[in-house]
């Protein structure tokens, strides 16, 4: 029986408590999570990434390009964007993100003394578009620019139009034979390829002379005559001791890119004609085609025309009296365009 009360007063104490409580159940002091909204997105900062960047970083956002130019941003860098970044927007929300083109000005490079294969590719990388005239030049060589309308150094907007006026080489009734008489085939050679004129060669081995000199030819010395006339010489000598041809190919360094002044020499003395100036990033190779009957060295002078220095490139000493024509490598620097861009 005392156990029975016990149970019934601990029931009553129960109900008393939960009647003090106006039914109430007791405070939660736990922190509520609210779910975010699943369509709301935070705007990311573009800056500092390209367009092909944002498109790949962000498909599912809709972002709307617009290209200007401008220049004060490099190309293709982002300009501003709309909204702002951090801004809380809708995914379904346009997003416009400004892209720039770049200046909307370029400067006209100085393409005189270039071939117009080089010039016609650079103006084209500049965003210009390139139209060539050609003109007849007593100074210029043939297939090389003379100038350019615009001029060098002005300033253009991209899209325009740069006229390359390229040298046909000398007007046809200017161009006359030259006396080869007396001369080496090597020096004949290179007087000829300058003066398109081409060979038939015989060989006299009753000559007194040197092998390999020019006796006679058969068109008298100042003919006028037409380009890649062929005119016949007699030369000193057996067939066995005639020219032989050799070509020297260096492939430069794929990283290495600038303007540089080459420079060819023949036994220590410059070519004059032969100097040029090559665009590393449009070329790597470096080929030199030779001809000679006797020993000679050849070798090339390198000059950067960013920092002004010079080295040799290499030399090479080739025997023209083997068959074939063999080579020996004196001098070889194939670091030298990169040491030579070094400040």
């Amino acid at each position: 029986m005392k156990k029975i009360f016990a149970v019934c007063a601990a029931v009553m104490m129960i109900l008393c408590f939960a009647g003090c409580n106006g039914g109430k159940k007791p405070a939660d002091t736990s922190v509520t999570t609210t779910t975010a909204d699943p369509d709301s997105v935070e705007v990311p900062d573009f800056s500092g990434l390209t367009r092909v960047q944002i498109e790949m970083k962000y498909p599912k956002l809709n972002i709307v390009f617009d290209e200007k130019y401008d220049d004060k941003a490099d190309e293709d860098e982002v300009i501003s964007q709309t909204p702002s970044p951090g801004t809380k927007i809708n995914k379904a929300d346009e997003i416009t993100v400004e892209i720039s083109l770049g200046g909307k000005l370029v400067e006209v490079d100085d393409y005189t003394g270039r071939s117009s294969d080089d010039a016609k590719m650079l103006i084209e990388k500049q965003g210009l578009v390139c139209e060539i005239v050609y003109d007849d030049s007593d100074t210029v060589p043939r297939n090389c620019i003379i100038n350019t309308i615009p001029s060098a150094r002005t300033m253009v907007e991209k899209g325009s139009t740069v006229i390359c006026y390229v040298s046909l080489g000398s007007a046809v009734q200017e161009i006359r034979m030259p006396d080869f008489t007396g001369m080496s085939i090597e020096d004949a050679t290179r007087i000829a390829t300058e003066n398109n004129v081409m060979f038939s060669i015989t060989y006299d081995d009753t000559s007194s002379l040197a092998a390999g000199t020019v006796i006679k030819q058969g068109i008298d010395p100042d003919t006028v005559i037409e380009p890649n006339t062929r005119v016949e010489i007699t030369i000193a000598g057996e067939n066995a001791s005639a020219s032989r041809q050799a070509t020297m190919a260096v492939t430069v360094n794929n990283k290495v890119e600038g303007e540089f002044e080459l420079k060819y020499y023949i036994d220590g003395t410059l070519i004059p004609e032969k100097t040029e100036i090559k665009e590393l990033s449009l070329t790597r190779k470096i080929e030199w085609e030779v001809s000679g009957t006797d020993v000679h060295t050849y070798s090339i002078m390198v000059t950067s025309l960013t920092t002004g220095k010079s080295g040799k490139f290499y030399e090479y000493e080739i025997d023209f009296t083997q068959n074939p024509p063999s080579k020996r490598q004196n001098d070889f620097n194939a670091n030298i365009f990169s040491e030579l861009l070094k400040q």
